[in-house]
């Protein structure tokens, strides 16, 4: 019988339109991390479609667009596309973090910041939030800074959640079904996202919900 895979698409919706980063390049390593297999160097340019990998105990920092950083976790296979940023990422393993601080409006319709891995359905509405792929059939996603709107891929459930100050949800799948449940805060800390916010001259201000 042939096996039925939900898609899950961490969608960042923002009253912006299109978005170009013409200029998307490494900002940090440390490590063992390769840019389309071969070793990274700061200043490397993050071509589209370009993929990111880190070995153990090792990171990597890209800048997009100056003020819109991704942070890419140990044991991270990553492809990134800023030049298409409806397709955005995909995250087949590890995890990553995002604050996103310049999306910038060329015309008027929305703009969709698109991160997929193997599970489910997602859409943030917000600056800073946090991917993590546990297995195969687990995603654990949290809005660090903001509100995410998730969904399955063909629409089998949807859910909005919102927080100042981190909220939590696992996204499982079970054979076909897929289900959300509540988290507690893991993987990463109000430092490791302070951390990133600092590195493109931002701040996060865990008192209100930034959308």
């Amino acid at each position: 019988m042939k096996r039925v895979v939900a898609i899950l698409t961490l969608i960042l919706l923002v009253s912006c339109a299109g978005f170009s980063a013409d200029k998307a390049s490494v900002i940090y390593v440390e490590g063992d991390v390769t840019l389309n297999g071969s070793p990274a160097t700061i200043g490397d340019s993050v071509q589209a479609g370009a993929l990111v990998t880190t070995g153990p105990d090792s990171v990597c920092q890209i800048v997009f667009n100056t003020k819109n950083i991704i942070h890419v976790a140990q044991g991270t296979v990553l492809r990134f596309d800023p030049k298409a940023l409806s397709r955005g990422a995909t995250l087949q393993k590890g995890a990553i973090a995002l604050v996103l601080r310049n999306l910038q409006a060329i015309q008027g319709n929305e703009l969709r910041f698109g991160v997929r891995t193997s599970t489910a359905g997602a859409g943030v509405r917000g600056t800073c939030f946090f991917i993590a792929i546990e297995d195969e059939n687990n995603t654990y996603i949290c809005s660090c800074n903001g509100a995410i709107h998730i969904e399955g891929d063909g629409g089998q459930f949807t859910q909005n959640i919102a927080a100042p100050h981190h909220r939590e949800v696992r996204v499982t799948r079970t054979g076909t079904a897929i289900s959300v449940n509540a988290a507690p805060i893991l993987y990463h800390t109000d430092e490791d996202v302070e951390g990133a916010a600092a590195k493109i001259g931002e701040t996060v201000d865990w008192t209100k919900i930034d959308r």
